[in-house]
C-alpha cells in the first residue's frame, strides 16, 4: 500500500524525510515547481492513517493526494 501527500516547504521537506527515515518508511520524494511556488511530494510505503497520525504528532502540514 501506499501513501501520497505533498508539503509546501523544503523545512517540512527535510523533517518528514527524517522522520521516515527515524521509523524506516521506505519513501520517494519529487519536487515539483508550480505558480504557488515549490512543493514537494512524497510516495511512502505505510498505510495512510498510520502515516498522517505521525505527521500531525510531529507538526509537519501536508495535503493528501
Amino acid at each position: 500500500m501506499e501513501t501520497y501527500f505533498s508539503v509546501g516547504s523544503e523545512t517540512y521537506a527535510e523533517k518528514a524525510q527524517r522522520l521516515l527515515g527515524r521509523y524506516r518508511y521506505p519513501y520517494r520524494v519529487t519536487k515539483t515547481t508550480g505558480t504557488a511556488g515549490c512543493a514537494y511530494r512524497f510516495r511512502v510505503a505505510a498505510p495512510a492513517e498510520e502515516l498522517f497520525s505521525l505527521l500531525t504528532a510531529h507538526g509537519i502540514p501536508y495535503q493528501r493526494l
